[in-house]
């Protein structure tokens, strides 16, 4: 496993993050193996949000860790959130902030956050009051490090003008690529490391999924337009022919070049959604090679002729309060 140093604090995080959101609304014995798995693979960056199962995912994270000396892991949380009775909505108050903290506190089982982040922006709320209760925290060691997360490249310079952005946590994936053209290149300008959630696009490109199956019971997967006919079958007929170009050129699998597509841009970290140990098996896959300006050439083409109607993820966008 390779690691990273997140600059402007001294945490150290592995270069695959595991994501905690799937955890969240499965078994919890299974859960607690797949964290345990991903830390014996050297992943030590774990990320989550009160709002994954309602709570339910802080604390299987929080029991797993009771395991491990807690200098040795990055627990990445997020506030921003309030579920209500509509469902979750954006709040991105002080006053919201300081109660969010002390429940994921409770639940993570911890006095203290590595990286705590915003988890969409707020419209209705003045950034540099977020920001001050965000750099009060900071102040008082409840966490090491400040995030944002969903947020476009104005939104971050807007709000960098009242604190220092650590991480930028975004949705990128071979299928999903919109923050190319900007938010990547402005983490790399500006030294703020990028997580990447969605790096496997919810299990498309593991290669593992099969046509005909059933989402409408999923959790997280019933409302994602990917996994919606005619969409889900070009989606997994694009994987099966990255899946055989990749290894016939390569000798790579479909799980290695869906990560290292991602590893390739610098200060990086790959969030590896899992909830049973047998989904990170693979966790260990950095290696000495690079998807290069021919093979992202190739991979685009075998996307472009089997998606004919491409979507991002645009559906996760909650509403404001």
């Amino acid at each position: 496993m390779d690691y990273l140093k997140i600059p402007g604090t001294k945490i150290k995080s592995s270069r695959i993050g595991f994501g905690s959101q799937p955890t969240g609304y499965h078994d919890e014995s299974y859960g607690l193996q797949a964290i345990h798995t991903a830390f014996e693979h050297g992943v030590n960056l774990i990320d989550t949000s009160p709002v994954y199962g309602n709570g339910r995912a802080e604390q299987i994270v929080g029991k797993a860790l009771r395991n491990y000396d807690r200098d040795d892991v990055v627990i990445a949380s997020k506030t921003g959130l309030e579920k209500t009775g509509r469902g979750a909505v954006r709040n991105s108050s002080p006053e919201f902030i300081l109660k969010d903290i002390e429940g994921s506190l409770q639940r993570l089982g911890t006095d203290y956050i590595d990286i705590y982040q915003i988890h969409w922006p707020d419209p209705v709320q003045p950034f540099h009051e977020t920001a001050e209760v965000m750099e009060s925290l900071r102040e008082e060691d409840r966490i090491k490090a400040i995030g944002v997360s969903n947020f476009s490249v104005e939104q971050m310079k807007c709000f960098s003008e009242y604190v220092d952005i650590n991480t930028c946590q975004s949705p990128y994936n071979i299928f999903e690529r919109l923050i190319e053209g900007g938010v990547i290149p402005y983490c790399i300008r500006n030294n703020i490391t990028l997580l990447t959630y969605r790096s496997l696009c919810q299990g498309i490109l593991t290669g593992a999924l099969e046509y005909n199956t059933d989402y409408s019971k999923h959790p997280v997967k019933k409302d994602d337009p990917k996994f919606k006919s005619p969409r889900y079958e070009q989606y997994l007929d694009a994987v099966k022919n990255l899946a055989n170009f990749v290894q016939n050129e390569h000798n790579k699998s479909m799980i290695d070049l869906a990560i290292q597509w991602i590893l390739d841009k610098a200060n990086t970290v790959a969030l590896w959604g899992a909830w049973k140990p047998e989904h990170i098996d693979d966790v260990n896959l950095l290696s000495n090679w690079s998807v290069d300006k021919e093979t992202r050439y190739r991979i685009e083409k075998i996307v472009n002729e089997y998606v004919n109607d491409p979507v991002g993820p645009e559906f996760l966008e909650p509403p404001s309060r």
